[in-house]
């Protein structure tokens, strides 16, 4: 066996192997990563990040979690959260090792179902300490404060605001998580299926959704001496709002009228309260 003293880290990554190849890890090798897992409070965050990403997107991934929470662990992955998990976590993340394996092996959707079993408020800090790159870490930090909030979307035009607030990769990131924890969890699809219709018929009538669907950019508010900076992002955001309403407003001529009334009035429309929960 690989010296766990003098390399602290090879215990996850014996965990790996065993998540990769399916196998389970005889009763002398856990009991002695757990004798030797307090050395891993020298490891360095990054490295136990690496190896547990490869864990989770591994084939066999539900064996690798369940070794890792076995071992006492998962005080190196979310800090003290494990040791202070409510019944109904405790549950979710069972469920989860049981099921994580019927879902596509994809780094984002996995760490995303992982994190969403613990207490959402501490558990970004513990995303923010294990030093995601920028990306990675906005779409978790995404599903964590939004997954829920899909549940609320009832019609086009939230569906609409919703997606253009957080942007198109990440609303296709909560979208994919969403189906992730529906087949972890048994979920009803009905909410699913509702946003995938909604979102087909925006899309085939070609309905802009996103900022950089709309028919000017800034650069076209400061080439028309309109506005520039903040006051330019406004009245974009406030444009966007009432293209979700009316479409076919949607055109250069159109936009570049409405902003110059907009840049006129100390009190943009209310387009942007009305998402504001959603932010």
């Amino acid at each position: 066996m690989t010296n766990l003293t003098e390399e602290p880290i090879s215990i996850f990554r014996i965990i790996r192997e065993a998540a990769e190849g399916g196998f389970a890890l005889d009763d002398e090798t856990m009991e002695a990563i757990r004798k030797k897992s307090h050395l891993l409070r020298w490891t360095s965050a990054s490295e136990i990040r690496q190896e547990f990403e490869r864990i989770v997107t591994a084939e066999f991934a539900g064996n690798g979690l369940r070794m890792i929470a076995d071992a006492g662990l998962l005080f190196y992955i979310v800090s003290t959260l494990a040791e202070m998990m409510p019944k109904g976590a405790k549950t979710q993340l069972s469920v989860l090792m049981d099921n994580i394996d019927k879902t596509k092996r994809v780094r984002e959707r996995r760490l995303g179902l992982f994190y969403l079993c613990f207490e959402k408020r501490r558990v970004l800090e513990v995303i923010e300490r294990f030093e995601y790159d920028e990306p990675t870490a906005s779409l978790l930090y995404d599903g964590l404060k939004y997954i829920d909030a899909m549940n609320f979307l009832r019609t086009e035009q939230e569906l609409k605001r919703f997606a253009a607030r957080r942007g198109r990769e990440s609303y296709e990131y909560l979208e994919s998580l969403a189906k992730a924890q529906r087949i972890v969890y048994g979920l009803p699809e009905e909410g699913i299926l509702n946003r995938h219709r909604m979102m087909q018929k925006i899309i085939e009538n070609k309905e802009p959704v996103y900022a950089e669907d709309l028919a000017i950019t800034p650069d076209d508010l400061l080439d028309n001496d309109i506005a520039a900076g903040k006051k330019a992002e406004q009245i974009l955001d406030a444009l966007l709002a009432l293209i979700h309403k009316q479409p076919q407003l949607n055109t250069k001529k159109t936009l570049l009228f409405y902003a110059k009334k907009y840049a006129k009035t100390p009190f943009l429309p209310a387009y942007e309260k009305m998402g504001a929960f959603l932010r």
